[in-house]
């Protein structure tokens, strides 16, 4: 037995099977006690390391949080795991029974975890004990969220932190994904030292937004977080750093980065809401919802579940507009990646569905940008597919798979630069966002294209570590090898795709391999290495 409990309340302590763990830096603790705070124990490295050393510039603060997680593994074997973007715990109790405040006489010389650790104290202080809400056997089919006035810690009084949470409200309102609370329903319960619990009741939002703001000199920091109305525990953090120039500017472009990074947070926090429910109890929404993991994986077995998935929410709600636009993404990935034995067959089903759903579809972003995806995967329908991204971004100018898919688009509308312009704007508004890898093979496809070639492979490279068994990707190696005149590196490419897809065939590829990125060498080549295979 080996049981790990992080104590919150009081002086903060890590206990193995009831006796202290003792040997651990003030740094670490505060690493532990800050991911246990966190959705799902989890944080992106970045923002551990301003939290734990916002004293130290970002590459400085970022070797230490590697040093201190190797010591750290050291002290709690297979208690903290982490990869290239995120830190987790994994298998540890969260006391907070004890008396005292949260993390009694624990202090950093860092401002980040001073006001964060300031934030738990307050939610601890005013943490009442209420009646427990009734389980819904169903998800509301667009979650409430409410934008909370500002904690500004310079007590300026100038209104400029009301501006902000104003622009952040009057942006999020533009997302059709989620209901945005009015601002004065939020601002009437200010100054009330409420319980969050109950100040999301108040105002039937199942999310807050909340933070704060504080200025020096000719800068601005502002810390925000999305907070889970029903337990009032934090689901995302970030903060934002800029400068006092233009005010009207400045409160939009931190509007934008909030809603950009907010909406795939929430969006995950409404996943987890759905998988959390028995099956039965799933309706459309939360099938959809639950179909996306699987669509963002990328791989053959995974996307024929997200369809077994996406069928159920269609049996139940036949006319649900985000379940068959996603469907017919995912059968726009089975022609393109070649996971299919009947391409016609998905091809029709394409046409079919979005047939269905595009007339329904005008004023939802997310099911414009799935129909967009399906019809340049599957069809060279190009143009109808960049008009549905432009509504979606006009509907919504933050949603990061809109600029996603408008630049894959604009790959296959022979506009390179634009497309990586496209690609740019999805990594800023999202970049921790689940397609990530599809943003870096995008950026290399468009590379490619205007001779960059050795970037080009790097980002091949970098999108298959963000996207382990994404393996179609080898395609791509292989195209971009084969125009450098790389002729073995290309083979050794295509062996790989060949040996993570048995079931290709010269005749299927010539039916299914899109023709806009490569010449008849590129096709000559990649017959020439499947006959080797004697395929």
């Amino acid at each position: 037995m080996n049981d790990i409990t992080l104590h919150m309340r009081g002086p903060f302590r890590v206990t193995r099977d009831g006796t202290d763990v003792t040997g651990l830096s003030r740094r670490a603790q505060g690493m532990l006690a800050f991911l246990a705070d966190q959705s799902g124990h989890r944080a992106e490295r970045g923002r551990l390391a301003d939290l734990l050393w916002s004293d130290r510039g970002a590459e400085q603060g970022r070797a230490s949080l590697r040093q201190e997680l190797s010591v750290l593994k050291k002290h709690l074997p297979g208690t903290v795991e982490a990869n290239r973007q995120t830190v987790w715990l994994t298998g540890v109790d969260v006391d907070t029974s004890g008396t005292g405040d949260a993390m009694e006489g624990f202090d950093l010389p860092s401002e980040d975890f001073e006001d964060w650790l300031r934030g738990v104290r307050m939610r601890a202080e005013t943490t009442v004990v209420a009646e427990p809400r009734p389980e819904r056997a169903k998800l509301r089919e667009k979650p409430s969220l409410a934008v909370m006035p500002l904690d500004d810690l310079t007590e300026a009084g100038d209104m400029f932190a009301d501006g902000i949470v104003e622009e952040i409200t009057g942006v999020l309102s533009r997302v059709q994904a989620f209901h945005v609370i009015a601002r004065q329903s939020a601002f009437a319960l200010r100054g009330q030292a409420l319980p969050l619990p109950e100040i999301a009741a108040r105002l039937g939002a199942q999310y807050l937004v909340e933070g704060s703001l504080r200025r020096s000199g000719d800068r601005v920091r502002i810390s925000v977080q999305l907070v889970n109305g029903e337990d009032g525990r934090a689901v995302w953090s970030a903060r934002f750093d800029d400068r006092l120039d233009d005010l009207f500017d400045l409160q939009d472009r931190i509007a934008r980065q909030v809603a950009g990074q907010l909406s795939p947070s929430l969006r995950q926090a409404e996943i987890a809401r759905a998988e959390a429910l028995p099956e039965g109890d799933r309706n459309a929404y939360a099938l959809t919802l639950s179909a996306l993991p699987h669509i963002w994986a990328h791989r053959q077995e995974e996307n024929d579940r997200a369809i077994a998935i996406l069928d159920q929410a269609l049996a139940q709600s036949p006319g649900y507009v985000p379940a068959m636009a996603y469907k017919a993404w995912c059968h726009g990935h089975r022609r393109a990646y070649f996971w299919t034995d009947d391409p016609e067959a998905d091809l029709a089903t394409v046409h079919a569905l979005h047939a269905r759903a595009a007339p329904l579809a005008q004023d939802d972003p997310n099911a414009l940008v799935a129909l967009a995806a399906a019809l340049s995967l599957a069809t060279a329908e190009f143009e109808t597919a960049e008009a549905y991204v432009t509504r979606a971004l006009t509907l919504d100018p933050n949603n990061a798979w809109g600029w996603m898919r408008r630049g894959w688009n604009l790959i296959y509308l022979q506009r390179p630069h634009e497309a990586l312009d496209a690609f740019d704007v999805a990594e800023d508004l999202s970049p921790l966002d689940p397609f990530q890898f599809n943003i870096c093979f995008g950026q290399s496809a468009a590379l490619r294209g205007l001779k960059r070639y050795d970037e080009a492979v790097r980002l091949i490279e970098r999108g298959l570590q963000a996207g382990p068994g994404v393996v179609w990707a080898y395609r791509m190696l292989f195209g971009t090898y084969a125009v450098m005149g790389e002729t073995e590196k290309a083979r050794e490419a295509a062996r790989l795709w060949r040996k993570h897809n048995p079931q290709l065939k010269p005749q299927m590829i010539a039916r299914l391999l899109p023709m806009w990125s490569h010449d008849q060498d590129y096709i000559d080549l990649l017959h020439e290495e499947l006959m080797r295979d004697g395929v």
